[in-house]
């Protein structure tokens, strides 16, 4: 059985998805599952998946469809079919590094016995000596909410999960509503565990134009209930103060482009003075987006 679960969420990626294979093919140990989840894909994407599966390279394919919803429903998706002990999500446009399975599995094996730690996370990278992002506490379990990433380029980091924590959590799903920040499921995980930093270089991204990350406000602020929940989510007295006022801003922000009005938003947050006084603020910055953002 599969040691590590790798998760590829993809809609209309046929072409990116051959380099992402490819990066798996060469991997130091091929003791791991590739899960591709195909979120209601109209290309090839299911010839080329076949493809990939008539080819013995040393680890299982296993590939599931489903109607168009978003990458985090097809995160959702992917629970049940998921036979590894540990799971990493790998990006239909992005790849890994030769060595990322042995050394994703190399460094759970260090922590497997402490049920304290949930997730173990690296670095994403342009390239591998480009990384994104890097701590200043590598090796040691951490509060991954306190532990600060300092960024060269953002913030995004690798994380690998104990497949027991990742499907205790779900993304909520709104209908009508494609895109959701992805701490809404990850942050409970966070909550519950300890995670452990290495600064090592396991995730080289593409980020490409067409992608969730390029996309940038206009298209979160599209999707608004998901904003609100996860804002609503980042609100929570674990995390510093001035990451909460931000969140609580948001939180208004995105509630304004979702028509939800002020009662509504009170009864359903459970941090009614903070809510309070970002309230205004949030409604100004939801006006500004407005004017900014408009067609």
């Amino acid at each position: 059985m599969a040691k590590l679960t790798i998760i590829t969420p993809t809609y209309n990626r046929a072409d990116c998805l051959k380099s992402c294979w490819a990066s798996l093919c060469v991997q130091t140990v091929r003791d791991f599952q590739w899960l591709i989840i195909d979120d209601g894909s109209t290309d090839d994407t299911a010839e080329v998946v076949k493809a990939f599966q008539s080819r013995d390279e040393g680890f299982s394919i296993d590939f599931h469809q489903k109607p168009n919803g978003g990458k985090h429903t097809a995160l959702n998706a992917a629970h049940p079919f998921i036979r590894g002990d540990y799971v990493v999500v790998l990006d239909s446009d992005d790849s890994l590094t030769p060595n990322a399975v042995e050394t994703i599995l190399d460094k759970w094996g260090l922590f497997a016995d402490n049920p304290d730690v949930g997730r173990i996370i690296f670095l994403k990278g342009f390239t591998v000596e480009e990384p994104i992002c890097y701590v200043a506490h590598p090796g040691v379990p951490v509060d991954t909410l306190r532990e600060p990433r300092i960024g060269t380029a953002g913030r995004d980091c690798c994380d690998t999960f104990r497949t027991t924590l990742f499907t205790k959590y779900r993304f909520p799903e709104y209908e009508g509503e494609r895109f959701i920040g992805e701490g809404a499921a990850f942050f409970p995980m966070e909550l519950e565990s300890k995670g452990v930093y290495f600064n090592e270089v396991l995730y080289l991204c593409s980020y490409r134009e067409d992608g969730l990350t390029k996309a940038g406000r206009k298209m979160r602020i599209s999707y608004p209930l998901g904003g609100m929940y996860n804002s609503k989510v980042y609100m929570h007295p674990r995390l510093p103060l001035k990451t909460r006022i931000k969140k609580g801003v948001l939180y208004s922000c995105y509630a304004k482009f979702a028509g939800v009005g002020f009662g509504k938003l009170l009864r359903e947050n459970p941090y009614k003075f903070l809510t309070v006084i970002t309230h205004l603020p949030g409604r100004c910055l939801a006006s500004y987006w407005r004017r900014k953002h408009a067609d």
